[in-house]
């Protein structure tokens, strides 16, 4: 199952508050980890790590950056990097960070290619 398209404009305007961010890297979370079929993917759990100890909010860009590589490779999208680290820059240029991961998924979503792995 594909996930949600989303604008990234307005998830950039909406990173500036603070909760929405909580429950946006929830929701993508959930759509990799059933688009991938990583039952090791817990978006619970990292929002919960990120609740109690705010520096692994650092992570995430990191760790989902790699997932979307690999969710952009299965849908067929050609030259797929791990933009990982660049997530996390831009992320301290003025919320951006969030605007481009949203985009790179976006790509996933609206991709003719690639099925979700089944079970």
């Amino acid at each position: 199952m594909k996930g949600e398209v989303r604008n990234p404009t307005t998830v950039w305007l909406l990173s500036f508050c603070g909760f929405y961010t909580i429950y946006w890297w929830y929701l993508i979370g959930n759509e990799l980890k059933n688009y991938l079929g990583k039952e090791d993917l817990n978006p619970t759990m990292d929002i919960i790590i990120t609740l109690l100890c705010f520096p692994y909010m650092y992570y995430l860009p990191i760790k989902y950056g790699a997932l979307i590589q690999e969710a952009q490779q299965r849908a067929g999208i050609a030259n797929a990097e791990d933009q990982g680290m660049s997530f996390l820059i831009w992320m301290f240029i003025c919320n951006l960070g969030y605007k481009n991961v949203q985009t790179e998924l976006n790509k996933v979503w609206e991709s003719g290619g690639g099925a979700p792995a089944t079970f």
